[in-house]
């Protein structure tokens, strides 16, 4: 199960992402998710889902389903026309800080 400050990152580091705000929502990663994607490929796999054209990112929300709960946080990110989604399945702890270890992109 994840705890509320885990539910409050997937959220923010979702909101970061939405502003094009990549320094930020990068700095949330683990430094092990960070040896495995730079900034600027965060940065385009981001868009490649949500192209900068897309316009405002709303609702930013997390869908809690009890078949999932156990094992990921989906967080859904609205549209005009459909909705998109991360899919946070890790976290780390750093400096007793939560950081995020493992996401990806895309509705399942």
């Amino acid at each position: 199960m994840f705890d509320q400050q885990q539910k409050i990152l997937a959220l923010e580091f979702a909101r970061s992402l939405a502003k094009r705000d990549y320094r930020q929502a990068y700095n949330m990663l683990s430094l092990n998710a960070q040896s495995q994607l730079t900034e600027d490929a965060l940065r385009e796999q981001f868009e490649s889902m949500i192209p900068p054209d897309w316009g405002d990112v709303d609702p930013i929300e997390l869908e809690e389903n009890p078949a999932w709960d156990e094992m990921l946080l989906y967080v859904v990110l609205g549209g005009d026309v459909y909705s998109e989604a991360i899919i946070v399945n890790a976290f780390a702890s750093e400096n007793e800080l939560p950081k995020i270890d493992s996401f990806q992109f895309g509705r399942p």
